[in-house]
C-alpha cells in the first residue's frame, strides 16, 4: 500500500464479522484508517489497542505481514 486511498479500500474489503454491530464496525475500521494515516505521515500512532477482532489486526498489517503500529500490545501470533 502506498496511500491513504489504498489502504482505504483494504479495509473496507473486510466484511462485518457476525455478531458484531455497525457501530462498532464503523469504529474499528475508523481506527484503522487512522493507524495507516500515522504510519504514511511517520507519525507515533498512541493508541491503545486491545480488539477481540481479528481482521483489525490484519487491517494494520503492512503487504509483508508486519504490523504498521508500534508492537506494544498482545495479539494472537496465529492470525
Amino acid at each position: 500500500m502506498n496511500n491513504l486511498a489504498d489502504a482505504s479500500r483494504y479495509i473496507n474489503s473486510f466484511p462485518r464479522p457476525n455478531g458484531l454491530n455497525t457501530h462498532s464496525w464503523r469504529a474499528i475500521k475508523k481506527l484503522a484508517l487512522y493507524a495507516w494515516d500515522c504510519h504514511f505521515s511517520q507519525r507515533r500512532f498512541e493508541h491503545r489497542i486491545n480488539f477481540l477482532c481479528k481482521d483489525f489486526y490484519l487491517m494494520i498489517r503492512n503487504p509483508e505481514g508486519q504490523f504498521i503500529v508500534p508492537e506494544t500490545f498482545s495479539y494472537d501470533t496465529e492470525l
